[in-house]
């Protein structure tokens, strides 16, 4: 199947108000994540009642006459009219049906991306006032301190930086509790921070670490969708930049994330691969492969590995591993997940692996 950047031309993608207005890579980027919808004659796209009021989606007529319908009205529209240019809520607010009158296509874009895209071109085209300019190149440096940035195509840095926000803390705020779900990935721009841990209910809490301007933080629990396994604490007043979950494995989990089945596996091995086996104690003992290092101890384990061999990761489905690929990554080793995990492995490979 062909992807929506084959299938769309950038003239075709340029008929369409705004999208008339961001660059050839811009759009290259929003079609990566659209979707294109194909109906025949008589066909109907429904939207939820939660989509049709939230406006979380912007969609597009590329071909074909439609019709448009809410609870109370209707309205045809055929692709090569002036308003066609437009959205289609331009042309029926709230509507929840597209009903095909002959074959044709939508294509449907997240509106948080499109709105971004736009930020991010507005900001390349218009002179921003020089404290704006000093304080987005604070914050481009802060970010780029983070190695899985700077190995991120220069189109995804971007588009990070468009979506994250900016929240501002007091000393001795939580900004996250163990225990809890949080839906953030956390950069630093300026203060610090202290994480702590409390190994059970009635346990003190004992210190781990403390952040500062430039660390990154909140990516364990969102890769592995798990809840927060520690707790981050401002000992200052400071500015941290947000990235929600679904953008943060989207544009900078997903393209990093280097995969490696079992057969794969084997050969990487021969070739002085390192299998690191992160699950806890119990179970490596049962059926434990490769060096043991759980993934609460792994920030602490990596300082002893060398950065001149790969390190592949695993565990039971591929989770933790995946969490520990991403930890290694940003220390500078080069990683990978077995996919699936253990569970795919076929038991003669895993004896061959050991």
């Amino acid at each position: 199947m062909q992807s929506l950047a084959a299938q769309l031309d950038t003239p075709t993608l340029k008929r369409f108000e705004p999208l008339d207005s961001l660059d050839d890579q811009q759009l290259l980027q929003l079609t990566r994540y659209a979707k294109m919808y194909r109906l025949q004659p008589g066909e109907e796209l429904k939207l939820s009642l939660a989509e049709s009021q939230s406006g979380k989606y912007i969609d597009y007529l590329i071909s074909g006459d439609v019709e448009l319908s809410d609870n109370h009205h209707r309205k045809l529209l055929n692709f090569q009219h002036p308003r066609a240019t437009q959205a289609l809520a331009n042309n029926l607010p709230n509507y929840s049906s597209v009903l095909a009158h002959t074959s044709s296509a939508i294509l449907r874009i997240e509106k948080q991306l499109l709105e971004a895209s736009l930020h991010l071109h507005r900001d390349k085209v218009v002179e921003c006032e020089e404290l704006q300019v000093e304080t987005d190149m604070h914050s481009m440096s802060q970010l780029l301190q983070n190695r899985c940035l700077l190995a991120l195509p220069p189109e995804n840095i971007e588009t990070v930086m468009a979506l994250m926000e900016t929240v501002e803390f007091s000393n001795g705020e939580y900004v996250i509790n163990q225990g809890e779900r949080d839906n953030s990935y956390y950069t630093i721009l300026n203060g610090r921070c202290r994480v702590t841990r409390r190994p059970h209910q009635r346990a003190n809490e004992i210190l781990l670490a403390e952040l500062a301007a430039g660390a990154s933080f909140g990516e364990e629990a969102l890769i592995a969708n798990m809840p927060r396994n520690a707790n981050i604490q401002m000992i200052t007043d400071g500015t941290l930049m947000r990235l929600e979950k679904k953008y943060f494995l989207r544009y900078v989990v997903e393209p990093l994330t280097n995969f490696v089945n079992y057969r794969l596996l084997i050969e990487r091995l021969r070739k002085g691969a390192k299998l690191i086996d992160v699950r806890g104690a119990d179970e490596y003992k049962r059926d434990g492969h490769g060096l043991h290092i759980p993934l609460p101890m792994l920030r602490l384990r990596l300082e002893k590995l060398s950065k001149g061999r790969e390190y592949i990761f695993c565990c039971n489905d591929g989770k933790l591993s995946n969490t520990a690929a991403f930890i290694g990554m940003q220390q500078g080793f080069s990683t990978a997940v077995l996919k699936g995990g253990l569970e795919m492995v076929p038991p003669e490979y895993l004896r061959r692996g050991r």
